[in-house]
């Protein structure tokens, strides 16, 4: 099932990328806590975002004396510094942060980082803030493939809200301004049922890419591909 997105995310390091992206969370509804260790660019984001501090994330007490248990995600944005990034994304986990995205420059610390905990990883050279903010916003969106500028074909696991209904019913082309390309379906190979809450993965070798029948109720295990608009994408509740 996907994770509760409802909870404020931490934004921490704002350069560039880590400023666009804390602005567009907040763009999106999302509740932001802003970091960084300069007074001046805290300063300048506090009215843009729900709380901006300035601290020390590498200070362990700092860090839990500023964040919420509650927190749906916390991103490392932090630029230069890769032993902070590192820092930082271990105290972040051992303060219980069930999601954490941290930034790599390069594919050796992408994996450095995937090994001491991080959830995800972000080459901000090849992905936007804004395209991030939709998938921190929506942490069931898989995969994102834009086609044109500001369209995109993504994997998105079905959200609570669309599961049991048909297509008929939740009629996304019209509501949402969706087009539902196919769908990823686990079909057992043997008599049985796919467990509840199952997670079709991609190499998944039930997994079995369908056009899907308009009246068959969406299963939370389904994995809709979809072509639309990036902020109508934006506004899918997990």
């Amino acid at each position: 099932m996907p994770q509760d997105s409802s909870g404020p995310v931490a934004v921490i390091g704002l350069g560039q990328f880590g400023k666009g992206l804390a602005v567009s969370l907040a763009a999106r509804g999302v509740e932001v806590i802003a970091i960084d260790r300069s007074r001046s660019i805290v300063e300048d984001l506090r009215d843009d975002v729900t709380l901006a501090v300035a601290f020390d994330a590498t200070d362990e007490d700092s860090l839990r004396a500023n964040l919420p248990q509650n927190l749906s995600a916390a991103v490392v944005g932090i630029g230069n510094n890769f032993e902070a990034t590192i820092l930082v994304t271990v105290l972040l986990k051992q303060h219980g942060v069930g999601r954490v995205i941290a930034r790599a420059a390069s594919p050796l610390a992408a994996r450095i980082l995937a090994k001491i905990g991080a959830d995800e990883v972000v080459n901000p050279e090849e992905e936007s803030a804004d395209r991030w903010a939709n998938r921190i916003r929506t942490p069931n969106l898989l995969s994102h493939i834009e086609f044109h500028e500001g369209y995109s074909i993504v994997e998105l696991g079905v959200p609570r809200a669309w599961v049991g209904k048909s297509l008929i019913e939740l009629n996304l082309r019209a509501k949402a301004g969706l087009h539902v390309v196919a769908i990823k379906r686990v079909r057992p190979a043997h008599h049985g049922s796919v467990p509840a809450g199952a997670t079709v993965r991609t190499g998944d070798p039930e997994a079995r890419i369908e056009v899907p029948l308009p009246t068959e109720p969406l299963r939370d295990s389904d994995i809709l591909i979809l072509m639309g608009k990036d902020e109508d994408f934006a506004r899918i509740e997990a």
